[in-house]
Formats: C-alpha cells, sequence, structure tokens
C-alpha cells in the first residue's frame, strides 16, 4: 500500500514540477524580439549504428522575427523576411530563394515551434538537465531540445524521417533582448558575387 501511495504522490509532484517548468518556459521564450548566440553545428551520418560526422563547425546568429544573420566560415546567411541570401565565399556566389516560415534554420521559426509544440507530457527531468522533444508531421521532422536548469537551450537536435542524418547545434552565449535589429541584404558589399535566383 506504501508503494502505491509512494507512486501516486511521484507521479503528482512530476505533473506539477511539468507544468511549472513549462509555465516558466514560455514565460521565458514568449516574448522574443531579438536574440543573438554563437554555436556548434555537428552534422552526422548513422552508419551501421554509428554516427559519423560529414560537417563541424562553429558560427554565430543574430535576428529578429523573420530577419536574421547567420554566420558560418565559408558561408553566410541573411534573411531580410522577403528572401534568404546564401552568401558562398570561395566561390562568391550567392544563390537565392523566397523566404520560407519552414527553413530549417530561421531561429525564431525554431522558438515558434517550441512555444507551439511544448506541453508538460514532452518535458522530461533528466540527471542534471531538461529534455523536451516533439515530432512536426508535416516537415517530418524530430526536435530535441535540451534546457539547463534556468531553462536556457545549450543543445539541440533534428532527426528528419526517412534521413539518416542528424543534425545537432551546440548553443553558448545565448542572449535575448527587448530590441528590434536592421537586418537586410546590402547588394554593394558584394560587388564581384554572382546572384543565382533559385
Amino acid at each position: 500500500m506504501k508503494k502505491y501511495y509512494f507512486l501516486i504522490f511521484s507521479l503528482f509532484f512530476l505533473s506539477t514540477s511539468a507544468q511549472n517548468d513549462l509555465e516558466n518556459i514560455k514565460k521565458k521564450y514568449g516574448s522574443i524580439k531579438s536574440y543573438s548566440l554563437n554555436y556548434e553545428l555537428i552534422m552526422s551520418m548513422n552508419s551501421t549504428d554509428e554516427d559519423v560526422k560529414i560537417i563541424e563547425e562553429s558560427g554565430k546568429i543574430f535576428g529578429n522575427n523573420s530577419s536574421y544573420i547567420i554566420n558560418h566560415k565559408n558561408m553566410d546567411v541573411i534573411s531580410d523576411g522577403e528572401k534568404i541570401y546564401n552568401i558562398i565565399h570561395s566561390t562568391k556566389e550567392i544563390n537565392i530563394v523566397q523566404y520560407s516560415d519552414n527553413n530549417l534554420w530561421n531561429p525564431i521559426n525554431i522558438f515558434k515551434n517550441f512555444l507551439e509544440r511544448i506541453n508538460s507530457s514532452s518535458i522530461e527531468h533528466k540527471n542534471d538537465y531538461i529534455h523536451v522533444s516533439f515530432y512536426i508531421e508535416d516537415l517530418e521532422r524530430t526536435y530535441l531540445f535540451f534546457l539547463d536548469k534556468n531553462y536556457d537551450i545549450f543543445k539541440l537536435v533534428f532527426n528528419t524521417k526517412g534521413n539518416n542524418s542528424k543534425t545537432t547545434i551546440l548553443i553558448n552565449n545565448i542572449e535575448f533582448t527587448d530590441k528590434t535589429l536592421n537586418i537586410g541584404f546590402d547588394k554593394s558589399s558584394y560587388e564581384d558575387y554572382y546572384l543565382n535566383f533559385l
């Protein structure tokens, strides 16, 4: 009988704890106006039950709403909310596509999906961090978020259905502000680059 009461108490405690976590997470990420973060990106392929790294690089992201800049070592990405400019420095080429809310690298879209799909049942406490996972059916993509005790996201993993690749983002120095950043693409900065409209 004691085991039964202990089980009920444990379930109640976990449910209350998850609900408190949910409220704190939504409060922290629900009113983001602008952000900046440094990160490490690791893309790997699963081969015979072992992850083989195919890309490993660091970068920086800052932006607000649908406008953002991603700085990689060999490539920069600029979104002005209407178009996305993929700037490849090694070939001096700029691939231009229409802006999409489903773009994997749009940070605001990542936070938006996070807030819309998180619920108390998707929150799981591990040893010293909080784990949140959900699946987006129309994208066929699983999102795995790892948060520390202050609810800062320190790791994010994407898995796409039917694809044996995995994208891991290790987040450092994430900051949010109430400022609105003026972000756009300045063609004069890339005069000798070839513009490729896709």
